[in-house]
């Protein structure tokens, strides 16, 4: 059963194929009905196919997958996506394995007899409806531009082995979507958005391409000035819409990544929803995040606070990083320098900011 819930877990990823950004503005919407949307028709037949090879052991209702896949698309389902998330995360590795195991004298003295994966309908459908809401909010957040109605017939088509179009065409097509047209899109809006900041007023350019914005100098002569230098700093990092991708303050982060760790953390808390210890600080040497933060830290004291505007190739590149940030995405920082300490004299870091290799989704402590 962990192996049926591993694979559901990563089949509900956001997009199932790759982390593409956000881009503001983009619409899920049903479509025209009678022109194909490839894009949307073949993202929902790759889930389709996924269900059908790596969980054909999961009696799902397709109607009720359907359903949850609607409304997780179009933040209109019945049940929130943390729920959706916990009612899976309990069945699949609580409830199925009891089952199971309570089952397991009959199913071995019998060889006729079926294991029963749900104990009735309505249990089938709930677990049904979760499944496609974790997908369609994932989905979602990843902000294709999705016609539902193309990507619910996909999925259908698929699950039943009789697609509008073949598979090997389908991964060809995701495939040419996701390395080539979509990092291509991404680059386009990131340069006029980088274009539009450069016009804003105290922006100033390095050599490097790097757009920052000096809101409160601080103490410059102590500035960090080698790339082997710590620095401990608050942070907010964003999209070009302006979602908080990370923060290092419970605070700053989205409502959606305040309720998970709510969720995940209650010990956190007190019986008022309040926070028992304030965040602290991060700290990490220069020489360990992206460029971006490497450069721009360099251009502010200890005390003081920068706008950082970091075009791609000093952000993540084409691979981008984490559910949100896509390939090619230039990305906003707004830090916070709290104090430098020279390499000669910096206790080694027991951290790295999420401005490293990878975004973290925890909260920095």
């Amino acid at each position: 059963m962990r192996k049926t819930f591993m694979a559901i877990a990563a089949l509900a990823c956001a997009a199932l194929v790759v982390s593409c950004g956000n881009s503001k503005g983009v619409k899920i919407v049903e479509g025209d009905t009678a022109t194909l949307d490839s894009l949307s028709y073949c993202l929902g037949a790759n889930i389709g196919n996924s269900i059908r090879m790596q969980l054909s052991d999961v009696p799902f209702d397709i109607e009720s997958v359907k359903s949850g896949l609607k409304g997780g698309l179009t933040n209109k389902s019945k049940q929130a996506h943390e729920e959706s998330i916990e009612l899976l995360r309990t069945f699949f590795s609580q409830t199925l394995p009891e089952r199971r195991a309570a089952q397991q004298e009959t199913l071995l003295a019998d060889s006729t007899a079926t294991f029963n994966f749900f104990t009735n309908a309505e249990e089938c459908e709930d677990i049904s409806y979760a499944f496609g809401n974790d997908i369609g909010t994932n989905v979602a957040k990843s902000q294709f531009p999705i016609q539902y109605y193309w990507t619910l017939k996909g999925l259908e088509d698929a699950y039943q082995g009789s697609t509008e179009i073949s598979e090997q065409d389908i991964m060809m097509f995701l495939q040419n979507y996701f390395m080539v047209v979509r990092p291509a899109e991404i680059a386009e809006r990131s340069a006029k958005w980088l274009e539009k900041k450069e016009k804003g007023f105290g922006v100033k350019k390095t050599e490097s391409g790097l757009l920052y914005k000096v809101i409160k100098s601080g103490d410059m002569e102590r500035a960090a000035k080698e790339d082997a230098d710590t620095v401990r700093v608050h942070y907010v990092g964003r999209l070009q819409d302006g979602t908080v991708f990370d923060a290092s303050r419970f605070e700053d982060r989205s409502k959606e990544q305040q309720e998970m760790i709510r969720a995940q953390r209650p010990g956190m808390f007190d019986e008022k929803g309040n926070l028992l210890e304030e965040d602290e600080p991060i700290e990490f040497p220069l020489n360990r995040v992206i460029k971006g933060w490497t450069e721009g830290m360099k251009l502010v004291g200890p005390g003081g606070k920068i706008k950082l505007y970091i075009p791609a190739e000093l952000a993540y590149g084409r691979r981008g990083a984490g559910q949100l940030i896509g390939p090619n995405e230039a990305l906003e920082f707004e830090v916070e320098l709290l104090d430098v300490m020279p390499a000669a004299v910096a206790a080694p870091a027991e951290e790295v900011a999420p401005a490293a290799e990878e975004v973290k989704a925890e909260p920095a402590k």
